[in-house]
């Protein structure tokens, strides 16, 4: 847990008070209209009476809360490591519950089988493998039971020194050695994987592919997998 404390604050440079604010302000931006209307097609129809509802990397709870509302006969459960976004934890309904687990090596107490849906946003970037938590969400999933991930994938350099310093910023202004090694270190991270590459663990885990669309001009990708 400690390990992956750290990694999660350094992936945040060093500020979790910030990625927390930074992260509860573009909640809304990030579940729009377009995102309930793509949950309602691609999630909701496979969610029973009595599911639970998992959001991995849950922050201070804003989708669980979500997700314990929409869905009253269902339980909503959240998992995040980071204790800077846990002491912010969002006022649940009764439904809803938030957990303090390891992604890297996920041993929270979830019966197999037991999981309808399944949502990682913003989540698989961060993780140095993901693969164990792909094994233990596969376990977790009911039969039909789909998963979720929105994500940063990868894109060339070029492409992502243009975003942060648009016009040619960086070759034409002095930028501090700090922050030219923090964008350098976020490109790193920040191209982690490509979509094929999360396919690719996804499907040998076991999971079937239902969605692969890449969004925000190929820089994010929406992929939906089933059980």
């Amino acid at each position: 847990m400690e390990k992956t404390q750290q990694q999660i604050l350094r992936h945040h440079g060093g500020d979790g008070e910030h990625a927390r604010q930074m992260i509860t302000q573009t909640y809304e931006r990030r579940h729009d209209t377009d995102f309930w209307e793509f949950w309602n097609e691609q999630m909701a129809p496979v969610i029973s009476h009595g599911d639970c509802l998992l959001d991995l990397g849950a922050g201070t709870g804003q989708f669980v809360s979500d997700l314990a509302l929409r869905y009253p006969h269902n339980s909503a459960l959240g998992i995040d490591a980071a204790d800077y976004m846990l002491v912010a934890q969002e006022a649940l309904p009764e439904n809803g519950r938030m957990v303090k687990g390891d992604l890297n090596e996920p041993q929270v107490n979830i019966e197999d089988g037991r999981v309808g849906v399944a949502m990682a946003s913003m989540l698989v970037h961060e993780l140095p493998q993901p693969i164990n938590l792909f094994k233990a969400v596969y376990k977790w999933l009911k039969p039909g039971g789909r998963f979720c991930i929105i994500d940063l994938v990868r894109r060339p350099l070029a492409e992502y020194l243009e975003h942060k310093f648009p016009d040619g910023q960086l070759f034409k202004t002095d930028v501090e050695r700090d922050e030219m090694e923090d964008v350098f270190e976020h490109f790193l991270e920040h191209n982690r994987y490509h979509a094929d590459d999360i396919l690719y663990m996804l499907k040998g885990v076991g999971f079937t592919v239902i969605e692969n669309t890449p969004q925000r001009d190929g820089r994010f990708v929406r992929i939906v997998v089933e059980k």
